[in-house]
């Protein structure tokens, strides 16, 4: 779904993996501007939730990606 909306738009779409609050998630940039942010739930070795925030408010604090690690 994420991905088949991407072709709608001129420019490019990247995403980097990141910490959010200590938790994994992606940085979604489009035209190397910060547009979203999507946080990943695990519990144990499962994804168990996706959540996807675009305020542009809310992420910009996020400069950087971090490699993530199973732990």
């Amino acid at each position: 779904m994420f991905a088949g909306g991407m072709g709608r738009f001129e420019g490019t779409f990247t995403t980097e993996p990141t910490l959010v609050n200590g938790h994994p998630a992606l940085l979604v940039r489009f035209g190397g501007a910060i547009v979203g942010v999507m946080a990943i739930s695990v519990e144990g070795a499962r994804i168990t939730g996706l959540s996807y925030v675009r305020n542009p408010e809310k992420p910009a604090h996020l400069t950087s990606a971090t490699p993530l690690a199973l732990r």
